[in-house]
């Protein structure tokens, strides 16, 4: 039982009390009248009390089959993952984790109220703590809006990687755009310093803690790159033999 119902169940004991002093104190004089009004409040409430881990079962039972049938009709072409089915200790009745099959590393958590009205309340991740050279992953999840059932999950793909201490860089394919992504990473934490796209079949360029970073597309059809730092300095860049890879230049 959670601390919620704990208090729950004492704020109602509590009024249970109060009733069964209020009884006696108005029936005073017809003694056994109170002591039947007390034996139902009493034998009410422990029954109560008694039965709840069943009516928590049953209601989650029954709302596990509202949300499937909201999963069914506002998503008829997908398969979803929905758990619990059956109502386990540290869940909240009605409460469930869904996730599309497709996709299951990532999903939402769903309640159902008493009226069958199903809200999203949470999105969560199973990934865990990435590894440094995983960082990239995470992409996938936080691109774009946030996640909901409804939103189109990028397509994300590694094409290089850079990494020089806590530092960590990847040339990566984001819905077919060029991309370069730029991470600080240590046991303790992680964050996403830089996320710059480019143009389909073409080249992106990112500036961060001192480094100058490059990816170009396989598909570009040029030899050079020309762009503008944010300096303000023009520059131009031979990247024949480099289209596809991370270039990665200290700057001055």
């Amino acid at each position: 039982m959670s601390p919620s119902e704990i208090i729950s169940f004492l704020l109602i004991g509590a009024a249970v009390i109060v009733a069964i002093v209020v009884f006696w104190f108005i029936f005073r004089k017809r003694i056994k009248f109170a002591i039947a009004l007390t034996a139902v409040l009493v034998i009410g409430y422990i029954g109560y009390f008694i039965y709840y881990p069943t009516l928590k079962v049953n209601t989650h039972a029954k709302r596990y089959e509202q949300v499937m049938e909201y999963l069914t009709e506002k998503y008829p072409d997908k398969e979803y993952s929905v758990s619990p089915e059956h109502y386990e200790k540290g869940y909240s009745v009605g409460e469930f984790n869904v996730n599309d099959v497709e996709t299951p590393t990532m999903g939402v958590t769903l309640r159902v109220d008493r009226k069958g009205q199903v809200t999203q309340i949470l999105t969560w991740s199973n990934l865990g703590y990435p590894a440094q050279q995983e960082l990239w992953r995470k992409i996938e999840f936080f691109y774009g809006e946030t996640y909901t059932l409804d939103k189109d999950i990028a397509d994300v793909t590694k094409e290089d990687e850079w990494i020089n201490g806590e530092l960590t860089a990847f040339a990566l394919t984001i819905d077919e755009m060029p991309a370069i992504a730029f991470y600080n990473y240590s046991k303790a934490s992680f964050s996403l310093l830089g996320l710059e796209l480019g143009e389909r079949e073409g080249f992106v360029v990112l500036e961060e803690d001192g480094y100058l970073f490059i990816y170009v597309d396989k598909r570009y059809e040029r030899e050079t790159i020309t762009g503008i730092l944010e300096n303000g300095k023009e520059f131009m860049l031979n990247i024949d033999q480099k289209k596809g890879r991370l270039i990665v230049e200290k700057q001055q």
